[in-house]
């Protein structure tokens, strides 16, 4: 086919979909809805029958009986309407004719005729939409000029409703909220929760130490069955010191399904490990570094000036003084610079195998932390005991007038929370004592039930709710804001009586009894 040929047939089809939508709301808008293209038409086959049946009676009326010889098939509508440009499309010259008769013309002839004009003019060629238009055969054919002049200009039909912009806006809010659920869906899917079949072989374990304190750790772990993990890490109990009561841990990470991690720990005491997988801890263990036996370990750290600090540790001969266990504040930055963030404590630990469980335990010991003596700070004075299960205690006493920040945590009920703390649903007001003297106090664990005594008064009684199962004793610690002093302590069973570690600090060397 001749290119002015194919222009002019284009042109026919321009004019015949612009009265067809010129057209649309008398004929075929009850029917089919609103127009907005060809391409969204909810009934093609419907709306073709429906076309095809008001051609051939517009044939009728201006033919008569030869309307017949220029009838075309339902199929040929199809292709050229929504084919046409796209692909080839054979017209023969009966269907131009009924085309052309349709749009008022008299014949094929006539068509050429008054749209001569063509060849010397701008082609205004109306469209509904790009797939309707010239533009996907122009994408296809190399157009040859058939005069110096000629150009051709593109004019877009406007829709007659504003329900296509909506329908725009639906689709692209509909397409934002399809991607933001696939992306929820998907990051769901990965980071699921383990099944118990896939944590079943999981091993998470110290396989090798070596030295008692500094003591050099190897940790391993193996995630058996899992093989969706994305990040593999290892919280290693230990961290750096922000604040009171605020630590960052450190914690290793890895892409691999089974590996092993040096560690080494300086302190005594009991270090909590967790495997953390997909964000999700799957596995935890306690390791327990050993005192010395009968050999308490003291030091010291905080923040000063914004920075932290720790001091390395030291036997019990360094700071046991006329039967006294005393941290010498000389060992500790001299000046705090903000009241609110940098702080200096005193730590005493035993870690040892102590011969009671958590849920039959006595703590009994005789303390003081006198600001005279390197004391600071309202809660300054602390009792701590923890078992192999990494069930813990802790008991704060302050000064008297400072008890909004007296606090105690038994297992995984919290009595009062360190400052900011969550209401005051308990009463620990006698929980502050005078710290410039010596204070008899004492913790009770039967089952679980915990009592507190001062001074042989009980100033607490109330039941908790351990996280694991009640184990033997391992590590039992005291905790002041500055220096701090021990007289003496004691460790029993609450039941029988037995005291099964006791020491007054008369000695070098503490003996288990």
């Amino acid at each position: 086919m001749l290119l002015k040929d194919r222009v002019y047939l284009y042109e026919l089809r321009e004019q015949f979909l612009q009265k067809i939508v010129d057209e649309w709301e008398v004929k075929w808008q009850d029917d089919f809805d609103e127009f907005v293209s060809f391409d969204t038409l909810k009934s093609k086959n419907a709306f073709l029958e429906s076309l095809l049946a008001d051609i051939e009676e517009n044939l009728h009326q201006h033919l008569n009986g030869e309307s017949k010889k220029y009838l075309f098939s339902k199929d040929f509508l199809r292709r050229f309407i929504f084919e046409y440009g796209g692909r080839e499309v054979r017209i023969q010259t009966h269907s131009r004719t009924g085309i052309a008769l349709y749009l008022g013309y008299e014949n094929w002839r006539d068509f050429l005729e008054k749209n001569k004009d063509i060849d010397n003019q701008t082609v205004n060629i109306n469209y509904v939409n790009v797939n309707e238009s010239l533009l996907p055969a122009l994408r296809k054919s190399h157009l040859l000029s058939l005069n110096n002049e000629s150009y051709t200009v593109f004019q877009e039909v406007k829709p007659k409703s504003k329900k296509n912009l909506l329908r725009v806006l639906y689709g692209i809010i509909a397409l934002v909220l399809v991607s933001i659920s696939s992306y929820f869906l998907i990051g769901w899917w990965i980071n699921r929760p383990f099944s118990v079949d896939e944590l079943k072989d999981v091993q998470f374990k110290v396989i090798k130490t070596v030295g008692q304190y500094p003591q050099a750790v190897r940790i391993a772990y193996d995630l058996g069955k899992i093989r969706r993990a994305r990040n593999v890490e290892v919280e290693l109990g230990v961290g750096r010191i922000v604040s009171v009561g605020s630590i960052i841990s450190y914690i290793t990470q890895s892409n691999k399904l089974r590996d092993t991690i040096s560690q080494t720990y300086f302190y005594p005491g009991i270090y909590h490990l967790k495997l953390i997988v997909n964000n999700r801890v799957i596995k935890e263990i306690s390791h327990v570094v050993y005192s010395y036996p009968n050999q308490w370990t003291s030091w010291a750290h905080g923040v000063a000036y914004e920075k932290n600090w720790i001091t390395s540790i030291s036997s019990v001969n360094n700071y046991i003084k006329n039967g006294v266990l005393h941290f010498d504040p000389v060992h500790m930055p001299n000046e705090i610079k903000d009241n609110d963030k940098d702080f200096r404590q005193a730590i005493h630990a035993l870690t040892q195998n102590l011969g009671v469980t958590f849920d039959s335990l006595t703590f009994e010991a005789r303390m003081k932390n006198p600001e005279s003596e390197g004391g600071e700070g309202c809660h300054n004075m602390e009792l701590v005991a923890a078992d192999k299960n990494f069930n813990h205690f802790g008991t704060g006493f302050t000064m008297i007038g400072c008890t909004d920040y007296a606090r105690m945590v038994v297992g995984e009920s919290i009595f009062r929370r360190p400052t900011p703390h969550q209401g005051k649903n308990y009463d620990l007001h006698e929980f502050g004592v005078n710290q410039d003297e010596w204070n008899n106090l004492k913790v009770t664990i039967s089952g679980n039930l915990v009592e507190v005594f001062i001074n042989k008064r009980q100033v607490f009684k109330n039941r908790f709710v351990l996280k694991e199962k009640a184990a033997e004793i391992v590590d039992i610690r005291f905790i002041f804001n500055g220096a701090g002093s021990i007289d003496w302590v004691k460790i029993s069973n609450s039941y029988t009586g037995k005291i099964v570690y006791q020491t007054n600090f008369d000695e070098d060397e503490n003996l288990r009894k």
